[in-house]
């Protein structure tokens, strides 16, 4: 009788301690793994189509060609830019005749 009497605040006060612990833990795990399934298949998803893909990356390397062609004729001395310019202009000047 002596022992059930001091079992059962033991028994209380570890379900005052490790129950709140318990819970909550299990509510971390459960929302952990929910939202990695949810991570997991919304990543599955495809963001962009290979058409979509290549067509912005082409669009890339066109304005990589033209921010190089642009630092090109930054460094150049405005000599070489009139001469420059000159070729340009007899190159497609070349094209309209044809």
């Amino acid at each position: 009788m002596v022992k059930k009497k001091a079992f059962l605040p033991l028994l209380y006060l570890a379900s005052i301690v490790f129950l709140p612990w318990w819970i909550s833990l299990s509510f971390n795990k459960s929302l952990e793994f929910w939202i990695t399934n949810w991570w997991n298949t919304r990543q599955s998803e495809t963001f962009l189509t290979d058409i979509q893909e290549k067509s912005i990356l082409e669009k890339f390397i066109e304005l990589e060609e033209l921010l190089l062609l642009d630092e090109m004729i930054k460094e150049y001395p405005e000599t070489h830019l009139q001469t420059l310019r000159i070729g340009i202009h007899k190159e497609t000047k070349g094209y309209a005749c044809k």
